[in-house]
């Protein structure tokens, strides 16, 4: 490929409004480019999306993206058309019109980015139409789903690889934000890449703050959470669907906007529970897990595990819902044996194998053994994916409220001694056999009596034991292979205690005291910013408007970004986090004029550090204004159809649950687009002519508005479009 890291790095900012990539993001980009394959191991939030979408905008071809989720894509398709990038999606939901206007649009060169289900991507008919596409890149997400190791098996995407078969030679990015070293093994196994790297990012979430707390009085203990949180939105994961509905019926009779979500829901229910949590009109959901993994939500505060999860994949995913903008977020696990034994009952119920009940179990257990711990918990869980370190993390409550520790270096060469003479082949259980030396039948049977190890820890009580190996692992000292029957093996640690060269630091066993751990708020109240009020008032008016999400319009972190440098002109603006060309070109004038009403001109930004660059590509759009088309994209051509049926404006509108107004906006683009449509019920000549003298007079201005308000509302956005559009349809037309 000839594409440079500059016109990379020129892209990131112009469609995303980032000016720096984060973790592997530039580096997996490079690859893409130059052709090649790789595995993007990534935590939620990191920024995989880019890692595929910013190669799709850049390529000269169609990128194919397998999901597992119908909410995901679409919300993945929203935000990348609301950054000026053609994408759309094929799934279950799509009816079959709005699958032809689709599938003609990949055709014919209209998408840069087409995201499919994983069964329509392993499907006959999908196999046998993707083969004529000119088709640069495959990007598989949530690709932990292909491995029975993973926590979240499906068994359709074993069947990619008859995907992949059809584009010899083009690159591919599987990529997960959960994925131990057994799931990347089998991942790499299944797919087959070839000339794969894997690029693993650490698996601290830094700005989540983690807490356990025993099982008992849940609603009080979360009352008194939400509390000092009742702006911010959340998710609680419970274990059963009546539990998200009691505990969401407590909240609302307790003054919250707060709703539940099952599988068993209707579908237009899940759905209206779904977009009034992405639009800020409900601010608690509980939820089971069907609920959070598609939602690209980044203004999540908080998560709380009412019941304990299956496995530390599913715990490590769902509360990396909340801060995916980078901001500060919380994350309540409740912990109670009894859901571990519903839990289990659960595994063995199953209709898995005996190996897959085996593996889940052990999964179990871990989960357990976190909630348990009273070393960092957030090492714990980087162990457990294979990422080791001795350094606490200073965001877990073990950290932030420490037990009691003593020197533990000696238990620990005992313990990492035994397991080397084990040959790195048994279980706990029976590791703590051999330490105390018993005279168990498996333990003589095996010959384990004879080894030099046996019995120096009979000193140390069983149960001891267990607290000390499994703070071991935790630290990354030992680790578990679930491929070979949770043996208990060593680590690159491991060598440094043997030889005595590294201190270890233990806790005593002890009863966790949960109760005395207080959930900490906030030290710092930071006082209410009137202007990023403000600039979420406008944000919402404009999601409204558009018929949009809030977050698809700017994010969070964008407009904190805004608040804090008070940009004065496009070029500051330009140089906020998030914005890029295309969004600088449709919000700039609206934004600017927001700030300007709270922030004296001396005080505003009025340059900016961020050099933007116009990015060639293989389709490239030229420079957007209100007056300028773009091509017809899928929901033009569903009221197309629609209107080619006889319906009219308010039918159409009726029927695909948009306004009157959207669907005036459609049929002006589609007569502009040299389609058959009667525009006179819709706009007459004198309004044209009224129109088009008032831009004249004006200067030909790029902004709608400045015409709109002018003509004091007497015609509407849509109409001044239209008819200034008219005077030049070659020039605005693309």
């Amino acid at each position: 490929m000839s594409l440079s890291k500059s016109a990379a790095r020129d892209a990131l900012k112009q469609y995303f409004g980032y000016s720096e990539f984060r973790l592997a993001q530039e580096r997996v980009v490079e690859r893409t480019l130059e052709g090649r394959c790789s595995l993007v191991i990534m935590p939620t939030g990191g920024g995989k999306s880019i890692c595929y979408q910013l190669p799709g905008v850049l390529l000269d071809g169609l990128t194919i993206v397998v999901s597992p989720l119908i909410a995901l894509m679409q919300d993945q398709v929203s935000a990348l058309l609301a950054n000026g990038i053609e994408a759309a999606a094929l799934n279950s939901a799509c009816e079959f019109e709005q699958e032809q206007s689709v599938m003609r649009l990949a055709e014919t060169g209209g998408l840069k980015l087409l995201y499919v289900s994983p069964e329509r991507a392993v499907s006959a008919g999908f196999l046998s139409w993707a083969g004529r596409l000119n088709v640069s890149q495959i990007a598989i997400d949530e690709a932990h789903c292909v491995s029975m190791w993973g926590n979240d098996f499906r068994p359709e995407y074993t069947q990619l690889r008859r995907l992949l078969a059809l584009f010899p030679g083009v690159p591919t990015a599987a990529l997960t934000a959960t994925a131990d070293g057994a799931t990347r093994h089998d991942i790499l196994q299944q797919l087959a890449l070839p000339d794969c790297e894997v690029f693993l990012s650490s698996f601290e979430r830094k700005n989540i703050k983690v807490e356990v707390l025993p099982a008992q009085n849940r609603i009080k203990v979360m009352l008194k959470f939400l509390g000092a949180r009742s702006k911010e939105s959340g998710i609680v994961y419970c274990l059963s669907r009546k539990s998200t509905e009691q505990t969401a019926q407590k909240l609302r009779q307790a003054g919250y906007a707060a709703a539940h979500y099952h599988a068993a829901l209707p579908a237009d229910e899940r759905r209206r529970v779904q977009e009034s949590f992405q639009k800020d009109e409900t601010q608690v959901v509980c939820a089971t897990i069907a609920f959070g993994m598609g939602i690209d939500k980044p203004n999540i505060r908080w998560v709380i595990h009412y019941n304990l999860p299956k496995n530390i994949e599913s715990y490590y995913q769902e509360i990396g819902r909340a801060g995916r903008d980078g901001d500060a977020a919380e994350a309540l696990l409740f912990a109670g044996y009894s859901d571990m034994r519903t839990l289990k009952q659960f595994i063995d119920n199953g209709d898995g194998s005996e190996q897959f009940k085996g593996v889940q179990d052990s999964k179990l257990q871990r989960m357990w053994d976190y909630t348990q711990s009273t070393s960092c918990r957030t090492n714990f869980i980087l162990g457990y994916f294979g990422e080791h370190r001795e350094a606490r993390c200073g965001h877990c409550d073990n950290c932030l409220h420490p037990p009691v520790t003593f020197d533990g270096s000696v238990l620990a060469q005992k313990a990492l001694s035994a397991c080397y003479r084990l040959k790195q082949e048994v279980g706990l259980n029976l590791m703590v056999d051999v330490l105390r030396g018993s005279t168990s039948q498996e333990v003589l049977r095996r010959g384990f009596d004879q080894l030099s190890t046996y019995g120096v820890g009979r000193d140390v009580d069983w149960k001891s034991w267990r607290h000390y190996i499994t703070q071991l692992i935790d630290r990354g000292f030992l680790a578990i292979d679930f491929t070979r029957h949770n043996a208990i093996v060593l680590t690159e640690l491991s060598r440094a205690v043997l030889r005595g060269e590294t201190f270890v630091e233990l806790c005593e066993p002890q009863e966790a005291d949960f109760k005395s751990k207080a959930l900490q708020e906030d030290e710092i109240a930071l006082p209410d910013n009137v202007l990023l009020q403000a600039l979420k008032a406008l944000r919402k008016q404009i999601a409204e408007r558009e018929e949009s999400k809030a977050y698809s319009v700017f994010s969070d972190a964008s407009l904190k970004d805004m608040a804090l440098k008070k940009p004065g002109s496009i070029e500051a603006f330009m140089g906020v986090s998030g914005v890029g060309t295309f969004k600088a070109d449709k919000y700039s004038d609206e934004f600017l004029a927001a700030i300007a009403s709270h922030v004296p001109q001396e005080q505003r930004q009025m340059t900016s550090d961020v050099e933007i660059k116009k990015v060639t590509r293989a389709k490239s759009k030229p420079p957007a204004n209100d007056f300028l088309l773009g091509k017809l994209s899928t929901t033009h051509l569903a009221t197309y159809e629609l209107y080619e049926q006889g319906s009219s404006a308010s039918d159409i509108a009726a029927e695909r649950g948009l306004s009157r107004q959207t669907i005036e906006g459609h049929l002006f683009r589609l007569h502009l687009n040299q389609r058959q449509i009667d525009v006179s019920e819709l706009i007459d000549s004198e309004q044209i002519s009224y129109i088009q003298d008032l831009w004249r007079a004006l200067d030909q201005p790029l902004r709608i508005k400045v015409v709109h308000a002018e003509s004091d509302g007497s015609v509407s956005y849509e109409q001044i479009r239209y008819a200034v559009c008219l005077l030049s349809v070659s020039g605005s037309v693309i």
